[in-house]
C-alpha cells in the first residue's frame, strides 16, 4: 500500500426510514388491538398489536449523520414521565384511518414532542406546521366512518420513548426500535 495514497472512503450507511414515537407495552396494545376489532365490524384492517405506538416525530428516510444527530438529541431530552390516557376515539374518513387517543394532550407529552422538534432542527429537520395530535392508529382502510365511538378509558403509564426503523415489506411495515430513552419519573 502506498503510504502517500489517501484512505479509502468510509462507506456511508444506507439511508434508514426513522421516527420517534410512544411503544405501548404487548398487553396494552393487545387491548388497542381488541377496541379495534370491536369498531370495524368487518371493515377496514387492524394495525398489528406489535405495530401499534404514537408517533413522535417522523424524520423520514435518513443518513448516519442525520441519526447520530437525532440520538444525541433524544439523550439530551429532560422531561418527565406521564400518565396518559386514550379515552377518544376518531377517525379521518379521507385515509380511512382508525385511532385511539387522549381527550387533552398532557403537558409532559407536548413538552416532548416541542423537545423534540427544537432539537432536531438543528439537524435539519423541517417540523410540522400542523397542530401536533396524539393518537395511536389502530385501523386502516376503513370505508365508513362512525362518529360516535366510545371507549372505555385505558391508562398507559409512559416512561420512555425510542427511535424507530420503519421497514417496508409486501405484507406491510413492519417496525424495529433502533435506541430507547427514559423519562425522568419527576419534575426536575
Amino acid at each position: 500500500m502506498n503510504p502517500d495514497s489517501p484512505p479509502a472512503p468510509v462507506p456511508e450507511m444506507k439511508n434508514q426510514r426513522l421516527f420517534f414515537a410512544l411503544w405501548p407495552s404487548l398487553e396494552l396494545s393487545r387491548e388497542l388491538y381488541g377496541v379495534a376489532g370491536q369498531i370495524l365490524e368487518g371493515d377496514g384492517r387492524r394495525v398489528p398489536p406489535e405495530n401499534i405506538h404514537l408517533t413522535l416525530a417522523f424524520l423520514g428516510s435518513v443518513n448516519a449523520s442525520f441519526r447520530q444527530c437525532a440520538e444525541q438529541v433524544a439523550a439530551s431530552i429532560r422531561t418527565s414521565s406521564f400518565t396518559l390516557t386514550l379515552e377518544q376515539i376518531g377517525c379521518w374518513p379521507k385515509p380511512g384511518i382508525v385511532w385511539v387517543g387522549p381527550r387533552h394532550t398532557p403537558e409532559p407529552l407536548s413538552r416532548l414532542v416541542r423537545e423534540l422538534n427544537a432539537g432536531l432542527v438543528a439537524c435539519g429537520y423541517v417540523p410540522e406546521e400542523r397542530s401536533y395530535a396524539a393518537h395511536l392508529t389502530v385501523a386502516r382502510k376503513l370505508r365508513r366512518c362512525n362518529k360516535n365511538l366510545l371507549i372505555d378509558p385505558l391508562m398507559w403509564e409512559v416512561r420512555r420513548f425510542s427511535l424507530v426503523q420503519s421497514h417496508t415489506r409486501a405484507e406491510g411495515a413492519r417496525y424495529e426500535i433502533v435506541a430507547s430513552w427514559g423519562l425522568n419519573s419527576s419534575e426536575p
